[in-house]
């Protein structure tokens, strides 16, 4: 109740004048954070208790207006990695009449022209990726499967745009270099660079300052960043079995039936 009424003083008011993020208060994922705050063996006082900051309301309830990605695999190793986009957000901002399917604002990944980066991402490219008719753009999606002897290894992917790459490459190294868990491999800290602009995205809080520092000495611009991607992954462990893992920074489960 108190936590309840110190997000009723900060949030509430008449719809008509002041924007009420009801669904983020009510929603599961909101609660179970806040229950989590409760201590059942004494009570805090109300001055140490304050309404939820709108970060935390709108990282919860956040869900990619872009770009989704979704890993299956079945009993006889049968594999899905499939990524899916309508790119910038309501895409084209049209429907394809009788179908209610969002048509995507890919052309976005052309280049408009050579060295002038793109809405989504900021991606440079060239002639290579000019407009043309019957000409598919440059994309990032990176849904992976990894074979090793000819049977199911990995399969992997992520939204995230430009992010997406190297979002993917991290979590296939975790696991089959650093031989990582599933879970570790899809939660650990992230980099990314993409050349231009000249830059290494760091995730904020991921890394040590000493590492850090380093990587300045060693000529690195550092840009950090809040998490990034919603990745998730199938590994086939060493003793057969399927083990899956989503991504910490988003909402996805990892399911076996």
């Amino acid at each position: 109740m108190r936590i309840a009424y110190a997000d009723r003083a900060e949030y509430l008011g008449d719809p008509d004048f002041v924007s009420v993020p009801v669904k983020a208060l009510t929603s599961s994922n909101y609660a179970k954070l806040r229950r989590s705050q409760i201590q059942m063996s004494k009570a805090r006082p109300s001055s140490e208790v304050k309404a939820v900051d709108a970060e935390t309301l709108n990282r919860l309830l956040w869900e990619s207006p872009e770009t989704t990605h979704l890993t299956v695999v079945d009993e006889e190793r049968n594999v899905v990695s499939l990524t899916f986009t309508v790119n910038g957000g309501f895409g084209a901002g049209a429907v394809a009449a009788g179908t209610g399917i969002l048509l995507n604002n890919e052309m976005d990944d052309f280049a408009a022209a050579p060295g002038v980066p793109n809405l989504s991402s900021g991606l440079v490219s060239g002639e290579a990726n000019s407009i043309a008719p019957d000409k598919t753009p440059l994309s990032s999606m990176t849904p992976v499967i990894v074979t090793e002897n000819g049977k199911f290894r990995l399969a992997a992917g992520a939204p995230g745009g430009s992010t997406i790459i190297t979002t993917v490459l991290q979590i296939v190294l975790n696991v089959l270099v650093y031989d990582m868990k599933v879970g570790d491999a899809v939660s650990a800290p992230r980099v990314h660079h993409q050349w231009q602009p000249d830059r290494l995205m760091v995730e904020r809080g991921g890394f040590e300052i000493a590492t850090l520092s380093e990587l300045r000495r060693r000529g690195h611009l550092i840009s950090e960043r809040d998490d990034w991607g919603n990745a998730n992954a199938i590994v086939l462990t060493a003793d057969g079995w399927l083990e899956g893992a989503a991504d910490r920074r988003g909402e996805g489960e990892a399911r076996g039936f």
